[in-house]
């Protein structure tokens, strides 16, 4: 059984980095709309990032099994983002796959689209019922409902502290950190954000 390596998790972050750059200039990237295309490398990062997170799943080694988790239980429960992303994440990995495919670095890309295709449509109905949502992607949305600014962990630290005064209790000690997926260069707005 593998272990979780943080080298081999840079590793595979920074292949898949530069693979979306070289994806962004694609045939397959080509045929995305232009709100799939604003989203994508944050999908493809994410996405990734999870696969190996909670599988140990290098690009190469992505299964079915772990890409139905990742879209049916990690997804929806960690990644704070609104319906424009996870609309796209369906039409992006599929072209994304098919970009690895064509390019050698996949060979399994028509079995991750199949099943790609019969979660999409779960992951978008539990990724809008709070009752899928881990407590910290709840507590997120509720910071933003509040008019917290999320993207600043000052002001997140400060709401957190307010509620555990509020409650008598120690509600959000990890939610701290920083909710972002570790990417080099990837943009994010402050309403998209990996949660832990």
């Amino acid at each position: 059984m593998k272990d979780y390596s943080d080298k081999v998790a840079d590793d595979t972050r920074n292949r898949v980095s530069a693979w979306t750059d070289e994806f962004e200039g694609s045939q397959e990237y080509s045929c995305l709309s232009a709100g799939q295309k604003e989203e994508s490398s944050f999908a493809i990062g994410v996405f990734a990032d999870l696969m190996y997170g909670y599988h140990l799943e290098t690009p190469e080694e992505w299964s079915e099994g772990a890409l139905r988790d990742c879209c049916l239980a990690l997804l929806p429960r960690k990644v704070l983002a609104g319906p424009e992303f996870y609309g796209a994440v369906e039409p992006v990995l599929t072209a994304f796959f098919a970009f690895l495919r064509r390019t050698g670095r996949i060979n399994n890309a028509a079995e991750l689209t199949i099943e790609l295709k019969e979660v999409a449509g779960t992951m978008i109905e539990d990724a809008e019922d709070p009752e899928s949502w881990g407590w910290a992607k709840a507590l997120f949305t509720q910071a933003l409902e509040d008019g917290v600014d999320v993207a600043d962990e000052g002001a997140i630290q400060k709401y957190l502290q307010e509620l555990n005064e509020q409650t008598g209790s120690r509600v959000g000690s990890k939610a701290g950190s920083s909710g972002r997926p570790s990417s080099n260069k990837r943009k994010q707005t402050s309403k998209r954000k990996r949660v832990r």
